[in-house]
């Protein structure tokens, strides 16, 4: 059995090496994500993906409809970019929003 303090330990490692690749990863991701979020809208699409908001509050947020919203999604989904936590809640798989989109949510 393992004890918590060893689980805690094995957890903070895990932690690392991903933040560690995350950082390798980073220029490929930007590339592929450029090419399917090739509008500010679509940007904003991708940042709100959190897995907390629905389609629906996307759309609204973002100003397009919710039509415009599930295409989009569904081109990420197809290239497991994304996933659906609960239908209709979309999550990115990975947590990188590249700081050059200066992204501005009103």
């Amino acid at each position: 059995m393992i004890k918590e303090k060893d689980f805690e330990a094995l957890f903070e490692e895990i932690l690392k090496i991903r933040q560690l690749l995350e950082i390798l990863a980073r220029d490929a991701l930007k590339r592929e994500l450029e090419k399917y979020a090739t509008t500010v809208q679509r940007r904003k699409i991708w940042a709100l993906c959190n897995g907390l908001l629905s389609t629906e509050e996307i759309a609204r947020r973002v100003g397009v409809t919710t039509r415009a919203v599930q295409i989009f999604l569904e081109e990420l989904r197809k290239t497991d970019l994304v996933t659906f936590i609960k239908r209709g809640y979309p999550k990115r798989r990975f947590e990188f929003v590249p700081a050059e989109w200066k992204i501005k949510m009103e």
